[in-house]
Protein backbone atom coordinates (compact mmCIF):
# COMPACT_ATOMS: atom_id res chain seq x y z
CA UNK A 1 0.00 0.00 0.00
CA UNK A 2 1.29 3.51 -0.82
CA UNK A 3 2.42 5.99 1.87
CA UNK A 4 -1.22 8.26 1.25
CA UNK A 5 -3.48 5.21 1.79
CA UNK A 6 -1.37 4.49 5.13
CA UNK A 7 -1.83 7.79 6.21
CA UNK A 8 -5.66 7.50 4.97
CA UNK A 9 -5.55 4.65 7.27
CA UNK A 10 -3.98 6.47 10.03
CA UNK A 11 -6.43 9.01 10.01
CA UNK A 12 -9.89 6.79 9.80
CA UNK A 13 -8.65 4.81 13.22
CA UNK A 14 -7.29 8.26 14.80
CA UNK A 15 -10.88 9.42 14.16
CA UNK A 16 -12.75 6.09 15.12
CA UNK A 17 -11.02 6.03 18.06
CA UNK A 18 -11.30 9.92 19.64
CA UNK A 19 -14.82 9.86 18.20
CA UNK A 20 -15.13 6.96 20.73
CA UNK A 21 -13.76 8.25 23.74
CA UNK A 22 -15.51 11.51 22.82
CA UNK A 23 -18.79 9.98 22.86
CA UNK A 24 -18.02 7.95 25.95
CA UNK A 25 -17.55 10.91 27.59
CA UNK A 26 -20.53 12.45 26.33
CA UNK A 27 -22.58 9.78 27.54
CA UNK A 28 -20.85 9.31 30.91
CA UNK A 29 -21.80 13.36 31.09
CA UNK A 30 -25.46 13.17 30.36
CA UNK A 31 -26.27 10.62 32.59
CA UNK A 32 -26.79 11.45 36.29
CA UNK A 33 -26.83 8.58 39.09
CA UNK A 34 -30.24 7.98 40.72
CA UNK A 35 -30.83 6.92 43.77
CA UNK A 36 -33.91 6.76 46.53
CA UNK A 37 -32.99 6.88 50.06
CA UNK A 38 -34.95 3.78 52.57
CA UNK A 39 -34.97 3.55 56.32
CA UNK A 40 -36.79 1.57 58.14
CA UNK A 41 -37.29 1.04 62.19
CA UNK A 42 -38.26 -2.69 63.76
CA UNK A 43 -40.21 -2.08 67.47
CA UNK A 44 -41.92 -5.51 67.86
CA UNK A 45 -44.66 -6.08 65.19
CA UNK A 46 -44.80 -1.96 64.30
CA UNK A 47 -42.42 -1.08 60.98
CA UNK A 48 -42.15 2.50 60.36
CA UNK A 49 -39.36 4.88 58.71
CA UNK A 50 -39.63 7.46 56.06
CA UNK A 51 -38.47 7.29 51.94
CA UNK A 52 -36.98 10.06 49.53
CA UNK A 53 -37.21 9.84 46.27
CA UNK A 54 -35.61 12.54 44.10
CA UNK A 55 -38.11 14.57 42.93
CA UNK A 56 -36.73 14.66 39.23
CA UNK A 57 -36.91 10.60 39.60
CA UNK A 58 -40.72 10.45 40.67
CA UNK A 59 -41.56 13.46 37.56
CA UNK A 60 -39.93 10.98 35.10
CA UNK A 61 -41.72 8.03 36.34
CA UNK A 62 -44.68 9.34 36.48
CA UNK A 63 -47.13 9.86 33.45
CA UNK A 64 -47.77 13.21 32.53
CA UNK A 65 -44.78 14.05 34.70
CA UNK A 66 -45.51 16.67 37.90
CA UNK A 67 -44.90 19.61 36.16
CA UNK A 68 -48.55 20.27 35.08
CA UNK A 69 -47.51 24.37 33.38
CA UNK A 70 -44.37 22.97 31.86
CA UNK A 71 -42.87 25.88 33.01
CA UNK A 72 -39.73 23.64 34.16
CA UNK A 73 -40.30 23.74 38.10
CA UNK A 74 -41.75 21.68 40.26
CA UNK A 75 -44.10 23.25 42.40
CA UNK A 76 -45.89 22.32 45.69
CA UNK A 77 -49.02 22.61 44.99
CA UNK A 78 -48.02 20.04 41.30
CA UNK A 79 -46.29 17.79 43.49
CA UNK A 80 -49.72 17.85 46.30
CA UNK A 81 -52.14 17.59 43.37
CA UNK A 82 -50.28 14.29 42.25
CA UNK A 83 -50.11 12.69 45.82
CA UNK A 84 -52.91 9.70 45.39
CA UNK A 85 -50.81 8.94 42.35
CA UNK A 86 -47.36 9.45 43.66
CA UNK A 87 -48.28 7.17 46.61
CA UNK A 88 -49.73 4.48 44.39
CA UNK A 89 -46.51 4.63 42.54
CA UNK A 90 -44.18 4.21 45.23
CA UNK A 91 -45.60 1.31 46.97
CA UNK A 92 -45.87 -0.32 44.25
CA UNK A 93 -42.46 -0.48 44.03
CA UNK A 94 -41.92 -1.35 47.69
CA UNK A 95 -42.57 -5.14 48.92
CA UNK A 96 -42.05 -5.28 52.83
CA UNK A 97 -42.30 -8.98 54.48
CA UNK A 98 -42.12 -9.71 57.84
CA UNK A 99 -41.11 -13.67 58.69
CA UNK A 100 -42.18 -13.73 54.58
CA UNK A 101 -44.98 -12.44 55.19
CA UNK A 102 -46.07 -9.12 53.15
CA UNK A 103 -46.83 -5.83 55.11
CA UNK A 104 -48.76 -3.40 54.50
CA UNK A 105 -47.52 -0.21 54.13
CA UNK A 106 -49.14 3.11 54.09
CA UNK A 107 -48.01 7.00 54.18
CA UNK A 108 -48.68 9.12 56.35
CA UNK A 109 -46.14 12.15 56.42
CA UNK A 110 -45.88 13.53 52.52
CA UNK A 111 -43.29 16.45 51.99
CA UNK A 112 -40.33 17.82 50.75
CA UNK A 113 -36.25 17.64 51.85
CA UNK A 114 -32.90 17.73 50.18
CA UNK A 115 -30.80 15.12 50.99
CA UNK A 116 -26.54 15.11 49.41
CA UNK A 117 -27.93 18.80 48.05
CA UNK A 118 -30.82 16.72 45.53
CA UNK A 119 -34.45 18.66 46.28
CA UNK A 120 -36.69 15.17 47.30
CA UNK A 121 -39.65 14.25 47.87
CA UNK A 122 -39.56 12.50 51.52
CA UNK A 123 -42.27 9.92 52.82
CA UNK A 124 -43.03 8.83 56.29
CA UNK A 125 -43.91 4.89 56.16
CA UNK A 126 -45.87 2.64 58.25
CA UNK A 127 -46.92 -0.69 59.16
CA UNK A 128 -47.99 -3.25 61.17
CA UNK A 129 -46.89 -7.39 61.41
CA UNK A 130 -49.13 -9.38 62.79
CA UNK A 131 -46.62 -10.64 65.29
CA UNK A 132 -43.18 -9.76 66.68
CA UNK A 133 -41.08 -9.52 63.64
CA UNK A 134 -38.22 -12.01 63.96
CA UNK A 135 -36.88 -11.59 60.06
CA UNK A 136 -37.11 -8.79 57.72
CA UNK A 137 -36.75 -8.14 54.14
CA UNK A 138 -37.43 -5.86 51.61
CA UNK A 139 -37.86 -6.01 47.72
CA UNK A 140 -37.35 -3.12 45.76
CA UNK A 141 -38.25 -2.38 42.02
CA UNK A 142 -38.68 1.42 41.96
CA UNK A 143 -37.77 2.98 39.30
CA UNK A 144 -35.51 -0.42 38.09
CA UNK A 145 -37.31 -0.16 34.51
CA UNK A 146 -37.06 3.86 34.10
CA UNK A 147 -33.29 3.47 34.75
CA UNK A 148 -31.18 0.37 35.39
CA UNK A 149 -28.32 2.89 36.96
CA UNK A 150 -30.76 3.56 39.93
CA UNK A 151 -30.03 2.20 43.30
CA UNK A 152 -31.98 1.94 46.51
CA UNK A 153 -30.09 2.71 49.79
CA UNK A 154 -31.67 0.81 52.59
CA UNK A 155 -30.83 1.10 56.40
CA UNK A 156 -32.46 -1.35 58.75
CA UNK A 157 -32.58 -0.91 62.94
CA UNK A 158 -33.96 -2.67 65.38
CA UNK A 159 -33.49 -3.50 69.11
CA UNK A 160 -30.40 -5.79 68.14
CA UNK A 161 -29.01 -3.36 65.46
CA UNK A 162 -29.25 0.23 66.75
CA UNK A 163 -27.19 1.74 64.80
CA UNK A 164 -28.97 0.20 61.40
CA UNK A 165 -27.78 -2.50 58.65
CA UNK A 166 -27.17 -0.90 55.57
CA UNK A 167 -27.71 -1.96 51.79
CA UNK A 168 -27.72 -1.03 48.50
CA UNK A 169 -30.33 -2.29 46.04
CA UNK A 170 -30.20 -2.67 42.37
CA UNK A 171 -31.89 -4.05 39.09
CA UNK A 172 -29.31 -7.32 39.64
CA UNK A 173 -29.82 -7.98 43.48
CA UNK A 174 -33.46 -6.25 44.70
CA UNK A 175 -33.63 -7.63 47.95
CA UNK A 176 -32.14 -7.39 51.30
CA UNK A 177 -32.91 -9.63 54.26
CA UNK A 178 -32.09 -8.87 57.96
CA UNK A 179 -32.42 -11.77 60.71
CA UNK A 180 -33.42 -9.36 63.55
CA UNK A 181 -32.29 -11.68 66.22
CA UNK A 182 -28.68 -12.04 65.57
CA UNK A 183 -26.15 -8.78 65.44
CA UNK A 184 -25.46 -8.78 61.70
CA UNK A 185 -22.97 -5.84 60.00
CA UNK A 186 -22.79 -5.33 56.13
CA UNK A 187 -22.17 -7.16 53.26
CA UNK A 188 -18.21 -6.10 51.75
CA UNK A 189 -19.00 -7.45 48.27
CA UNK A 190 -22.03 -5.33 48.01
CA UNK A 191 -19.79 -2.13 48.94
CA UNK A 192 -17.36 -3.75 46.41
CA UNK A 193 -20.15 -4.01 43.71
CA UNK A 194 -21.12 -0.42 44.97
CA UNK A 195 -17.45 1.03 44.54
CA UNK A 196 -17.21 -0.10 40.95
CA UNK A 197 -20.91 1.41 40.23
CA UNK A 198 -19.83 4.73 41.58
CA UNK A 199 -16.41 4.87 39.63
CA UNK A 200 -18.43 3.72 36.40
CA UNK A 201 -20.85 6.31 37.12
CA UNK A 202 -18.47 9.24 38.26
CA UNK A 203 -18.18 11.26 34.98
CA UNK A 204 -15.71 13.35 36.61
CA UNK A 205 -13.21 10.68 38.10
CA UNK A 206 -12.82 8.89 34.20
CA UNK A 207 -12.43 12.39 32.90
CA UNK A 208 -9.75 12.96 35.63
CA UNK A 209 -8.15 9.73 34.76
CA UNK A 210 -8.52 10.27 30.99
CA UNK A 211 -6.56 13.26 31.13
CA UNK A 212 -3.74 11.46 32.95
CA UNK A 213 -4.13 8.51 30.34
CA UNK A 214 -3.72 10.81 27.11
CA UNK A 215 -0.32 11.54 27.80
CA UNK A 216 1.22 8.55 28.87
CA UNK A 217 1.96 6.98 25.34
CA UNK A 218 4.10 9.81 23.82
CA UNK A 219 7.14 10.90 25.43
CA UNK A 220 7.43 15.47 25.71
CA UNK A 221 10.72 16.60 24.01
CA UNK A 222 12.47 19.04 22.68
CA UNK A 223 10.78 19.20 18.99
CA UNK A 224 7.38 18.15 20.47
CA UNK A 225 5.38 15.07 21.10
CA UNK A 226 7.12 11.75 20.10
CA UNK A 227 5.91 8.13 20.33
CA UNK A 228 6.30 6.09 23.58
CA UNK A 229 8.81 3.28 21.78
CA UNK A 230 8.22 0.66 23.62
CA UNK A 231 4.53 -0.88 25.92
CA UNK A 232 6.55 -1.52 29.06
CA UNK A 233 7.49 2.30 29.69
CA UNK A 234 3.93 3.38 29.22
CA UNK A 235 3.17 0.57 31.68
CA UNK A 236 5.80 1.95 34.37
CA UNK A 237 4.23 5.69 33.85
CA UNK A 238 0.54 4.46 34.16
CA UNK A 239 1.15 2.24 37.22
CA UNK A 240 2.89 5.42 39.16
CA UNK A 241 0.11 7.82 38.14
CA UNK A 242 -2.95 5.24 39.14
CA UNK A 243 -1.09 3.84 42.24
CA UNK A 244 -0.34 7.50 43.23
CA UNK A 245 -3.83 8.68 42.95
CA UNK A 246 -5.05 5.11 44.40
CA UNK A 247 -3.23 6.38 48.02
CA UNK A 248 -4.07 9.65 48.06
CA UNK A 249 -7.72 8.99 47.37
CA UNK A 250 -7.28 6.50 50.18
CA UNK A 251 -6.26 9.00 52.65
CA UNK A 252 -8.79 11.01 52.73
CA UNK A 253 -11.26 8.92 51.98
CA UNK A 254 -10.81 7.02 54.94
CA UNK A 255 -10.19 10.88 56.73
CA UNK A 256 -13.80 11.87 55.79
CA UNK A 257 -15.21 8.69 56.21
CA UNK A 258 -14.26 8.87 59.91
CA UNK A 259 -15.05 12.30 59.68
CA UNK A 260 -12.06 13.40 61.24
CA UNK A 261 -11.63 15.49 58.17
CA UNK A 262 -14.91 16.69 56.52
CA UNK A 263 -14.70 19.62 54.04
CA UNK A 264 -18.18 21.16 52.30
CA UNK A 265 -19.58 18.86 49.48
CA UNK A 266 -19.93 21.88 47.42
CA UNK A 267 -16.08 22.78 47.78
CA UNK A 268 -15.02 19.93 47.49
CA UNK A 269 -17.08 18.95 44.04
CA UNK A 270 -15.68 22.38 42.89
CA UNK A 271 -11.75 21.38 43.44
CA UNK A 272 -12.60 18.76 41.63
CA UNK A 273 -14.14 19.96 38.67
CA UNK A 274 -10.88 22.59 38.93
CA UNK A 275 -8.40 19.36 39.31
CA UNK A 276 -9.94 17.83 35.91
CA UNK A 277 -9.14 21.04 33.88
CA UNK A 278 -5.30 21.68 35.49
CA UNK A 279 -4.70 17.90 34.70
CA UNK A 280 -6.21 18.53 31.44
CA UNK A 281 -4.03 21.72 30.54
CA UNK A 282 -0.81 20.12 31.26
CA UNK A 283 -1.54 17.96 27.95
CA UNK A 284 -1.57 20.77 25.88
CA UNK A 285 1.94 21.92 26.09
CA UNK A 286 3.91 19.38 23.82
CA UNK A 287 7.59 20.70 24.11
CA UNK A 288 10.06 20.80 27.02
CA UNK A 289 13.02 23.23 27.61
CA UNK A 290 16.32 21.76 26.80
CA UNK A 291 16.94 19.02 28.98
CA UNK A 292 13.87 18.78 31.09
CA UNK A 293 15.88 21.03 32.76
CA UNK A 294 12.99 22.38 35.75
CA UNK A 295 14.63 25.79 35.87
CA UNK A 296 13.87 26.08 32.35
CA UNK A 297 13.21 30.05 31.05
CA UNK A 298 8.92 29.78 31.46
CA UNK A 299 7.11 28.71 34.08
CA UNK A 300 4.97 26.18 31.72
CA UNK A 301 7.79 24.81 30.70
CA UNK A 302 9.48 24.05 34.48
CA UNK A 303 5.69 22.71 35.09
CA UNK A 304 5.58 20.63 31.73
CA UNK A 305 9.16 19.52 32.97
CA UNK A 306 7.79 18.18 36.19
CA UNK A 307 5.27 16.53 34.94
CA UNK A 308 7.25 14.64 32.51
CA UNK A 309 9.90 13.85 35.43
CA UNK A 310 7.71 12.73 38.16
CA UNK A 311 4.26 11.77 36.69
CA UNK A 312 2.98 10.67 39.93
CA UNK A 313 2.62 14.53 41.46
CA UNK A 314 -0.31 15.92 39.69
CA UNK A 315 -2.87 12.06 40.16
CA UNK A 316 -1.12 12.39 44.14
CA UNK A 317 -2.31 15.77 44.97
CA UNK A 318 -5.23 15.84 43.62
CA UNK A 319 -6.40 12.55 44.23
CA UNK A 320 -6.46 13.93 47.65
CA UNK A 321 -9.14 15.77 46.29
CA UNK A 322 -11.41 13.36 44.83
CA UNK A 323 -10.98 10.67 47.98
CA UNK A 324 -13.21 13.52 49.52
CA UNK A 325 -15.96 12.99 46.85
CA UNK A 326 -15.50 9.14 47.09
CA UNK A 327 -16.64 9.75 50.91
CA UNK A 328 -19.48 11.52 50.23
CA UNK A 329 -20.95 8.80 47.95
CA UNK A 330 -20.11 6.30 50.92
CA UNK A 331 -21.71 8.96 53.64
CA UNK A 332 -24.96 8.62 51.92
CA UNK A 333 -25.52 5.10 53.30
CA UNK A 334 -25.47 6.65 56.79
CA UNK A 335 -22.37 4.53 57.88
CA UNK A 336 -21.42 5.12 61.67
CA UNK A 337 -17.27 4.16 62.97
CA UNK A 338 -19.51 1.39 64.83
CA UNK A 339 -19.55 -0.78 61.62
CA UNK A 340 -17.23 1.36 59.24
CA UNK A 341 -14.78 -1.64 58.32
CA UNK A 342 -16.10 -3.41 56.14
CA UNK A 343 -17.86 -1.00 53.93
CA UNK A 344 -15.04 1.21 53.68
CA UNK A 345 -13.01 -1.74 52.68
CA UNK A 346 -15.58 -3.47 50.30
CA UNK A 347 -16.15 0.63 48.67
CA UNK A 348 -12.63 0.87 48.21
CA UNK A 349 -11.88 -1.98 46.66
CA UNK A 350 -14.84 -1.27 44.09
CA UNK A 351 -13.52 1.79 43.21
CA UNK A 352 -9.55 0.53 42.40
CA UNK A 353 -11.18 -2.16 40.46
CA UNK A 354 -13.28 0.18 38.18
CA UNK A 355 -10.37 2.13 37.69
CA UNK A 356 -8.31 -0.46 36.43
CA UNK A 357 -11.47 -1.76 34.49
CA UNK A 358 -11.30 1.68 32.81
CA UNK A 359 -7.06 1.54 32.31
CA UNK A 360 -7.42 -1.80 30.72
CA UNK A 361 -10.42 -0.66 28.07
CA UNK A 362 -8.99 2.92 27.15
CA UNK A 363 -4.83 2.48 27.18
CA UNK A 364 -4.49 -0.21 24.64
CA UNK A 365 -6.48 1.71 22.01
CA UNK A 366 -4.29 4.92 22.76
CA UNK A 367 -1.16 2.83 22.70
CA UNK A 368 -2.48 1.70 19.34
CA UNK A 369 -2.77 5.40 18.02
CA UNK A 370 0.54 6.67 20.07
CA UNK A 371 2.11 6.47 16.58
CA UNK A 372 -0.19 8.58 14.48
CA UNK A 373 0.89 12.02 13.70
CA UNK A 374 -2.59 13.20 13.80
CA UNK A 375 -3.07 12.19 17.38
CA UNK A 376 0.25 14.28 18.73
CA UNK A 377 -0.13 17.08 16.70
CA UNK A 378 -3.53 17.57 17.15
CA UNK A 379 -5.21 14.30 18.64
CA UNK A 380 -4.75 14.95 22.06
CA UNK A 381 -4.96 18.93 22.02
CA UNK A 382 -8.62 18.35 20.55
CA UNK A 383 -9.48 15.46 23.21
CA UNK A 384 -7.50 17.92 26.15
CA UNK A 385 -9.70 20.71 25.09
CA UNK A 386 -12.77 19.39 25.42
CA UNK A 387 -11.98 17.29 28.64
CA UNK A 388 -10.77 21.64 29.76
CA UNK A 389 -14.08 22.87 28.50
CA UNK A 390 -16.27 20.19 30.42
CA UNK A 391 -14.31 20.64 33.53
CA UNK A 392 -15.06 24.40 33.22
CA UNK A 393 -18.60 24.38 32.68
CA UNK A 394 -18.61 21.77 35.60
CA UNK A 395 -16.63 24.34 37.74
CA UNK A 396 -19.35 26.76 36.51
CA UNK A 397 -22.53 24.90 37.68
CA UNK A 398 -21.03 24.29 41.19
CA UNK A 399 -19.71 27.75 42.28
CA UNK A 400 -22.78 29.22 41.50
CA UNK A 401 -25.42 26.38 41.85
CA UNK A 402 -26.77 27.71 37.95
CA UNK A 403 -27.28 24.69 34.65
CA UNK A 404 -24.71 26.06 32.17
CA UNK A 405 -23.99 22.39 30.51
CA UNK A 406 -26.39 21.32 27.97
CA UNK A 407 -25.97 17.67 29.00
Amino acid sequence: MNRTGNQWIARIRLWVVMGAISMTSMIAAAHSASTAWLSLRVQDSAISGSWEIALRDVDLALERGLDADGNGSITWGELRSRRQDVESWVLQGLTVLADHVPVRMRVDRFEVSTVSGIECLRMELHGTASQSVEALAIEYHLLFAEDPQHRGLVRVSSAKHPEGVPGILSPDRPRFALDLGHAESASIPAFVREGVHHIATGYDHLLFLLALLLPAVVIRGESGWRAAASFRPVMTRVLQVVTAFTVAHSITLTLATMEWVRPSPRWVECCIALSIGIAAIGNLKSRVAPGHCVSGPSTWQRIASIAESRPWLIPFGFGLIHGFGFAEGLRELGLNRSNLAGPLLGFNLGVEAGQLAAVVLVLPVLFWIRGSKLYRNWGLAVATWGIVLMSAGWGVERVFEIRVMPF
